[in-house]
C-alpha cells in the first residue's frame, strides 16, 4: 500500500512550504558570521537525526503492512478450510456455519472505523480462533489434515495480530517528538540567525526551513500512518465479499 496525497495533505505540503518562504523573507536578520558557519554543522545533524528516524518509521511501516497482508491471507485460509471440512461431512455444517459468521463479526468490526482502534476487535477475533475447537469429533485422515492445516493458518493469524500490535505501539513516543520538535525550533532559529540581508540568502534559507520541516511532516506520517488508517480498515470489511462469495456457492 502506497501512502497517498489527499487535498488536505497537499494542502498541507504547500502551507509549510510557503510558510518557509514568507518567515524567511520577513523574519529580522543580523547574518551573524559565527551563526553563519555554524549553520551547516546544525544542518547535517538535523538532517542525519531525522533520516534515521524516517528509515525506521519506513522499515516499520512495510512490515506493518506486510503483517496485516498476511493476517488477511491467512483469515481466507480459514475459511476455505473450514469450508471443505463442512463440504466433505454434513455433521460440520453447523460448525462452519457458525465460523463463517465469526470471521465475518470481525471483519465487519473494522467498517467505519480506523486502524488505531485495531485492538478493540481482540474479542472478535478471540471467537474465531476458540470456535476452532468446538469442531465436532472428526473421523477422516483427509479431515484430520484439514485440521492441522487450520490450527496452523490460526496460529499464523495470532502471531500476526501480535506483530500489528507491538509495531502499532512502536511508533515514536512522546519524548522522541518532543526532541525533533526542539531540534526543529532550533534549526530555524539557527537559519534565522545565518540569513543576511540579501535576497538569496533568505531564499536559500527559505528552502532549507522548508526542507527540514517537510522532512518532519514525512516522519509523522510514515510513524503514524495517519493518512492510511481508514484504508487500513477498509482492507478487511473488503475481504467480506469475498466471504459472501464463498458462501453463495459453499454450504449453509
Amino acid at each position: 500500500m502506497k501512502t497517498s496525497v489527499s487535498n488536505s495533505t497537499f494542502w498541507r505540503l504547500l502551507a509549510i512550504a510557503v510558510g518557509s518562504m514568507a518567515f524567511a523573507m520577513g523574519v529580522p536578520v543580523t547574518g551573524d558570521p559565527v551563526a553563519t558557519g555554524m549553520l551547516m554543522p546544525v544542518a547535517i545533524f538535523v538532517a542525519a537525526v531525522l533520516a534515521l528516524l524516517i528509515v525506521d518509521a519506513s522499515s516499520r511501516r512495510e512490515k506493518l503492512m506486510e503483517a496485516v497482508r498476511l493476517e488477511l491471507n491467512k483469515l481466507r485460509r480459514i475459511y476455505h478450510l473450514s469450508k471443505n471440512i463442512a463440504d466433505n461431512n454434513p455433521k460440520y455444517r453447523t460448525w462452519f456455519t457458525d465460523m463463517h459468521g465469526f470471521i465475518y463479526e470481525y471483519l465487519s468490526s473494522f467498517s467505519g472505523k480506523d486502524f488505531g482502534a485495531y485492538e478493540t476487535f481482540n474479542a472478535a477475533f478471540r471467537k474465531v480462533s476458540y470456535h476452532i475447537y468446538t469442531i465436532p469429533e472428526i473421523d477422516t485422515r483427509k479431515d484430520e489434515m484439514l485440521f492441522q492445516e487450520l490450527l496452523h493458518a490460526a496460529g499464523t493469524v495470532a502471531e500476526s495480530r501480535q506483530q500489528i500490535k507491538e509495531l502499532w505501539d512502536s511508533r515514536l513516543s512522546a519524548y522522541g517528538w518532543t526532541v525533533v520538535g526542539l531540534l526543529s525550533v532550533g534549526y530555524v532559529v539557527a537559519s534565522a540567525y545565518a540569513m543576511n540581508l540579501t535576497a538569496a540568502s533568505r531564499v536559500v534559507g527559505g528552502i532549507s526551513i522548508a526542507a527540514m520541516l517537510l522532512s518532519v511532516d514525512y516522519l509523522r506520517e510514515t510513524d503514524t500512518v495517519s493518512s492510511e488508517k481508514k484504508a487500513l480498515a477498509e482492507r478487511y470489511v473488503a475481504n467480506i465479499g469475498r466471504l459472501e462469495l464463498g458462501r453463495k456457492h459453499g454450504v449453509e
